[in-house]
């Protein structure tokens, strides 16, 4: 209507516009019983013909009839939201009613998604900087250490005078204590480097199974300290994948010690490896207590999930444990970067 009256616009219903679209079938209909009806002998269309365009017209009227119904139905219902939603003036129609709302919700969308946009670089910046002062102080905090785990040392190997037993078990749970500080503070740091992108990786091409190996002697002892045996499923026909062994072991290490804890002698420690489309799945068991990401996430656990990020892979938390996912030297993981 508006390219055929310029700038002039006319507030037509829009299921009357519709409507109209049935006066041509309707035209037609009594254009056929004209026909019919007012033949003359001689020029009167035959029965065969009119007939059969009398039951299509027929057909075409209801069908048209139809899908007017449907779309006044969707249309009173979309402008019955737009309207609630503060629609265009009274004197506009429907689709008028619709565009402004549609313009009303996509000028919003643009705003909310520059403002999602302007905090995710926000916390993305704030992260970096609260990742670098956490690696500072855990570097202080690690030489403050070290200077009084040096005297406990000294003084439990090279005595400066006689100490009795309980002195000496006074300072060996002082070093003991120490020592557990040191390694909190050294994994507290390597989360630190690795969410401000400092932790180191070298990848290389790896066999799984070789570096799951590495780590039986150590999954064995912590089974035991349980009274678990440990089941170790390993599938032959790995590919290689483009990993960290160093830094793959280490979570490994991590993440079987975890699940130890949860083993017993009707449990037992679980590891496996197989194939999984383009890459290798490491799978651990039982679940551990703080497996999963979220609040109640463990520092193992949180320390692990790094290490393997890092080097293109992901750890999932399963209803049987957790899975290690890793790619191949030619497929990695989608999404990732070399750090």
């Amino acid at each position: 209507m508006t390219a055929l009256f310029g700038k002039r616009r006319i507030s037509v219903s829009v299921a009357w516009r519709l409507i109209a679209g049935l006066l041509p079938t309707i035209l037609a209909v009594a254009l056929v019983a004209g026909l019919f009806y007012y033949g003359r002998a001689g020029r009167e269309a035959p029965r065969v013909l009119l007939l059969p365009a009398a039951l299509l017209t027929a057909l075409s009227l209801l069908i048209t009839w139809a899908n007017v119904r449907y779309f006044v139905n969707r249309i009173a219902r979309l402008t019955q939201v737009t309207h609630a939603a503060g629609g265009a003036p009274q004197r506009a129609d429907e689709f008028d009613r619709i565009e402004e709302a549609v313009g009303s919700l996509g000028a919003a969308l643009s705003t909310a998604s520059d403002a999602r946009a302007r905090a995710e670089a926000l916390a993305a910046v704030q992260r970096r900087d609260e990742a670098t002062m956490v690696a500072a102080v855990v570097a202080d905090a690690i030489a403050q250490l070290d200077g009084i785990r040096l005297p406990l040392h000294i003084l439990l190997e090279a005595p400066f005078g006689e100490l009795n037993d309980n002195q000496e078990e006074l300072l060996r749970d002082a070093r003991t204590a120490a020592d557990a500080i040191d390694t909190a503070l050294r994994r507290l740091g390597q989360v630190a480097d690795a969410d401000r992108g400092a932790l180191s990786v070298q990848r290389e091409p790896v066999l799984v199974n070789d570096v799951v190996r590495s780590i039986l002697p150590l999954a064995r002892a912590a089974a035991d300290r349980r009274g678990a045996r440990v089941e170790v499923v390993l599938d032959p026909t790995l590919p290689r994948i483009a990993a960290d062994r160093t830094r793959l072991a280490e979570a490994l290490a991590l993440l079987v010690t975890d699940a130890a804890r949860a083993a017993n002698e009707q449990v037992p420690l679980s590891i496996s490896t197989v194939r999984d489309g383009g890459g290798t799945t490491i799978r651990l068991g039982p679940p551990a207590d703080g497996a999963g990401a979220g609040a109640t996430a463990s520092a193992t656990w949180i320390l692990a999930s790094r290490l393997i990020a890092v080097q293109q892979g992901e750890l999932v938390a399963t209803d049987d444990g957790c899975e290690v996912r890793l790619w191949t030297v030619t497929a990695p993981a989608p999404g990732h970067h070399d750090h």
